[in-house]
């Protein structure tokens, strides 16, 4: 038997809950700036580390680190406390920072990458958790509102700060810069955050607690899934090995589904995939996350390695994304309440769908930056709208005791359909430029890195200017056919997001409405 699992919160001082406010919002700005402050800096790294083959994983393993993490650090919150699991988050991010800083080969700084998105995934469940035990109900609405602004400065700094501590401090900076904040906010809650609540009480084992079965066999299917579609594509792998992960992956998954059917505290209800209202929104977050995490990692390797930008012109494509997406909420909020969610979510999608479509466009004529610029910023408008709408409607079909969980889950598909689609584009990329690459490069000191490398870039330019126009030719090329496949994925939201229900809620409030669209 389960003895009910409680919360009493005694009342925290007004000065005590202004400085964990204020630590919250640091720790909100390390997973912030990280999402964006390495997507400008990436092509300057893989130039110095020399691995372009690998340029997809080094999003795509942070990205799968911190989904997979996300329903464990909930769970461990509620067994544990916030205050322990939150610290024991940022350290484990931390080390990893400190660690990818010091990468010399693209290998480490893969791995360094993934233990910085195991730290990651714990941040934003436990920030906002301790949010709703600090916070009264009225209370949380304006500080959601004000964390919404936080996380939309900083995610809009993060490209154009990533392209400037590149060319003044180097590419390891990147990663240092969020070290003080993450001592300062840690420094800040073991001091004035303590924790007054009655722990949950329960005869069952941890492992049952935490779906311990469920995560292994879930998060083995999707790494060797994600596995076995990158490295189909390398040359030279035997197509042995990416069968054998495929096979894994597929097995793991089935069995997944089973132990979550029969499982008393699923970290996926499979009653979530088939609900009216919440499937369609599950499928519509994972699209959008194909769509986001996809612009933000292949934009600025075109702008770099097919037009022979540099890190500070790839910053200035897809920071007004960002400034879109932060700004749409106030336009998209009373949208919500007036038209819906299906209507709502339709024309974010649609403009979506109208973006990718020009991009498209932009990349066959060669289009100048600036008309790519405005084209993205369209694109970051539909955003917004896409993802208040999915959220929104899936809180909305549930009842108080699910809303975290299907809060969550929101979370785990946008950031698994990130990784998915980092990772099936980079297999496209590279299965179209690995051989005509190798063949550019016979008997010519020439490798693929040079195109994002500011000293490789200068020295095709002045020696082999008629090799420098056919490799970037090549990456153009290849990049508008990832392009398409996007565009296709954005077309399939569209399609998604009539499925949603119509029925708004008189409730929902513009200001958690402006919250839910970051």
């Amino acid at each position: 038997m389960n003895t009910a699992e409680t919360t009493a919160s005694l009342p925290v001082r007004p000065r005590s809950r202004k400085w964990i406010t204020a630590a919250l919002m640091m720790v909100m700005v390390l997973a912030s700036f990280e999402t964006t402050i390495t997507a400008t800096a990436m092509p300057t790294i893989v130039g110095d580390l020399r691995g372009i083959e690998h340029y997809a994983w080094v999003a795509t393993v942070y990205l799968l680190a911190s989904t997979l993490s996300m329903p464990l650090y909930g769970r461990l919150a509620d067994i544990f406390g916030r205050k322990r699991v939150l610290l024991f988050a940022i350290g484990l991010f931390s080390a990893g920072s400190l660690l990818a800083a010091t990468s010399t080969s693209m290998t480490l700084l893969i791995l360094y990458r993934a233990l910085q998105g195991l730290g990651a995934g714990g941040i934003m469940p436990v920030v906002l958790t301790i949010l709703g035990d600090v916070f009264t109900l009225k209370e949380r609405a304006r500080i959601q509102a004000l964390f919404s602004a936080v996380w939309g400065t900083a995610a809009l700094a993060g490209p154009a700060l990533g392209a400037l501590l590149v060319k003044t401090l180097g590419w390891p900076s990147i990663f240092y810069i969020t070290l003080p904040a993450a001592i300062a906010s840690a420094t800040i809650l073991i001091i004035t955050y303590h924790e007054h609540h009655q722990r949950a009480v329960s005869d069952e084992p941890l492992v049952a607690r935490l779906d311990v079965p469920g995560l292994l066999t879930g998060g083995i299917g999707v790494t060797a899934l994600l596995a076995g579609i990158s490295i189909w594509s390398n040359p030279g792998m035997f197509w042995l090995w990416p069968t054998l992960l495929l096979i894994v992956a597929l097995v793991s998954l089935l069995v997944f589904g089973r132990l979550e059917k029969a499982a008393r505290h699923p970290i996926l209800p499979p009653s979530f995939l088939t609900h009216r209202a919440i499937g369609p929104a599950l499928i519509a977050s994972g699209t959008l996350g194909v769509a986001v995490f996809s612009l933000d990692t292949y934009v600025p390797l075109y702008v770099q390695a097919a037009r022979g930008g540099d890190a500070a012109a790839a910053a200035a494509t897809v920071t007004p994304v960002m400034l879109a997406w932060a700004t749409s909420g106030i336009v998209a909020a009373p949208l919500l309440i007036r038209w819906g969610f299906r209507k709502l979510a339709v024309v974010g999608a649609t403009l979506v769908v109208g973006s990718f479509a020009a991009l498209v466009i932009c990349d066959v004529v060669s289009a100048p930056l600036l008309v790519l610029t405005a084209v993205l910023f369209v694109a970051g408008f539909g955003f917004g709208p896409s993802s208040m709408a999915s959220l929104l409607s899936a809180q909305e079909a549930v009842p108080y005791e699910q809303r975290g969980l299907v809060t969550s889950g929101i979370t785990f598909f946008r950031n698994l359909g990130g990784a998915l689609g980092i990772a099936l584009f980079g297999t496209l990329f590279n299965t179209l430029t690995v051989a005509p690459f190798a063949a550019l490069a016979k008997d010519k000191p020439f490798t693929p890195a040079d195109l994002l490398s500011e000293h490789g870039l200068a020295n095709l330019r002045a020696k082999e200017p008629e090799l420098l126009r056919a490799a970037q030719q090549l990456t153009g090329h290849a990049l508008l056919w990832v392009f398409v496949a996007m565009l296709v994925v954005a077309l399939v939201q569209l399609v998604v997001s009539r499925l949603l229900p119509q029925r708004s809620r008189e409730h929902v409030t513009g200001v958690q409405a402006e919250a839910a669209a970051v």
